[in-house]
């Protein structure tokens, strides 16, 4: 037995001597390789191949950052490189993908698996082209966009030139889509819920066709181009990129339609926050956390949403002791809003504090027709930076409703109108409603400036009337004279005005 058993060993000796000969110089060579040479290898790396590739992976449809209560939805890289190389891809690529965009009647053109397109940035070339990645999991689609570039221009791609293909793929995705108008949804309490819900905003007001003093209206407009031009100015001051304009005026002077102008004019979606909606301070906080960048927000009658009167610290109630005899619409609203906990501190924080400089460009626009009911701290500057006050129609904002609405810039009842305008307090919404609505026989130029004229003179007759009453009872005593809004007394109010409107009344107008 013993002998069977060396005969085997020498045997498989022969055999597997060999095998060992010609696997042992493998073995020491990897071991060498492993230990000497791999990191001089690993620096010889980019003289053999000194590119560098950056893969830019598509979420999956159903992936989204609302899913957690605690985050604020993230914007879309892929999305964004998407429709930055859309131009780049329509001028140069032969072999394209059209995919319809997630918003708008248009398409986003990308480049087909395989295909490469060449883009330069301050005279370096990269080069994009489309993928798949080996593997999808629940955070990519399994489609991606390959950026290849120089190792010597890493940091160039990585600080300067990826953050710019952001940027720009962002404007384009907002320029490409339409404007929004957005409200606030009454509940919310789902934590996947959108808060926002939108239609398309289509107001076909600009500041071409608004109704206002032509120098006011400049000036508007040279503010909100200094604001948008101006991000580094912001950031070099230490101040959130933000601006709050405060609409103040009697109702139909054109506070609503300022804020459609100016959305127009930047090309900004509008937030309309409904106040009355909410209960707490946390519910605007998570409104405000919800919006995007190039945005208007807007609070329209604030004095009318909040109790504003000045007291912070408490909430919005009624007090216990409150008069039986309240008129019924007060009664109302007070009942409206017994279960709200929004505070004016909350809105304060809301405007200029940490959280407003979340994504910046944005502009805040309150509207009031009670300026004095608002609590000084709600708009002083730095909240309120601009103050706009929305005035009754004059000559020149008439001039531009008369363009508007009858298309003629001369006429020869316009000095009649000049001279009625310069004493007669009426509303541009008013000056509309005459041009309008004339004799539907007779809808041409002289017969609408006929019934604003007509108008014209009814409200001046009835302001003479008014005064009249006035004074008589004054001068009797059997009533004490009440103070105008600002604390003046109305009857020394605006002598020279009374003076005009006096040498006016005398004057023969022409017929309509």
């Amino acid at each position: 037995m013993m002998g069977v058993l060396d005969n085997f060993r020498s045997s498989a000796w022969i055999y597997l001597t060999p095998v060992a000969a010609a696997c042992a110089p493998i073995g020491v060579l990897r071991t060498y390789f492993n230990q000497h040479l791999r990191r001089p290898m690993r620096r010889l790396l980019p003289f053999l191949d000194p590119f560098v590739t950056i893969d830019i992976a598509a979420k999956p449809q159903d992936y989204s950052y609302s899913y957690y209560n605690s985050k604020a939805k993230s914007s879309d890289a892929y999305a964004e490189v998407l429709a930055y190389l859309s131009t780049v891809c329509s001028r140069e690529a032969r072999e394209l993908r059209a995919e319809g965009a997630d918003e708008g009647h248009g398409f986003v053109l990308s480049l087909r698996e395989g295909q490469e397109v060449a883009d330069e940035f301050e005279g370096v070339t990269m080069w994009w082209s489309a993928v798949a990645e080996e593997k999808a999991s629940y955070r990519s689609s399994g489609r991606c966009c390959r950026l290849t570039f120089h190792e010597r221009h890493r940091r160039l791609v990585v600080d300067e030139y990826l953050p710019y293909v952001r940027r720009t793929g962002q404007d384009v995705t907002v320029s490409n889509r339409p404007r929004r108008l957005y409200t606030n949804k009454k509940h919310h309490d789902h934590p996947r819920e959108e808060v926002w819900s939108y239609i398309d905003f289509d107001h076909p007001t600009t500041f071409d066709t608004l109704a206002m003093d032509p120098d006011q209206k400049q000036n508007i407009m040279d503010d909100l181009e200094d604001f948008r031009n101006n991000k580094d100015y912001y950031r070099r001051i230490g101040r959130a990129w933000k601006r709050g304009y405060l609409l103040h005026g009697p109702p139909g002077t054109g506070k609503s339609t300022m804020i459609a102008a100016m959305a127009n004019y930047l090309s900004y979606d509008v937030y309309d926050i409904e106040l009355t909606t909410l209960h707490t301070n946390y519910d605007l906080r998570k409104l405000f956390i919800e919006t995007k960048s190039k945005s208007i927000i807007v609070i329209e009658d604030i004095d009318c949403s909040l109790d504003l009167s000045g007291n912070r610290a408490t909430t919005l109630p009624p007090s216990p002791t409150q008069d039986d005899e309240v008129v019924d619409d007060v009664a109302s609203d007070r009942k409206r809003r017994r279960g709200s906990m929004l505070t004016l501190s909350g809105l304060l924080n809301f405007i200029d504090g940490l959280w407003s400089a979340h994504s910046g460009e944005r502009i805040i626009v309150f509207t009031t027709n009670h300026l004095v009911k608002l609590d000084p701290a709600l708009i002083r500057r730095g909240r309120m930076d601009k103050h706009i006050e929305m005035s009754y129609c004059r000559f020149e904002a008439f001039r531009t409703l008369a363009k508007n609405y009858l298309e003629v810039e001369e006429n020869p009842l316009f000095d009649a109108i000049r001279e009625l305008l310069q004493v007669v307090d009426i509303t541009p919404a008013d000056v509309a409603e005459c041009m309008m609505m004339s004799e539907r026989g007779a809808r041409d130029a002289d017969a609408c400036l006929g019934s604003l004229l007509h108008e014209l003179k009814k409200k001046l007759e009835e302001e003479e009337e008014q005064k009249k009453h006035d004074a008589k009872i004054a001068t009797d005593g059997s009533k004490e004279k009440l103070p105008s809004e600002n604390g003046k007394d109305n009857a020394d109010e605006d002598a020279s005005t009374r003076r005009r409107q006096n040498q006016i009344a005398g004057k023969s107008w022409p017929t309509e």
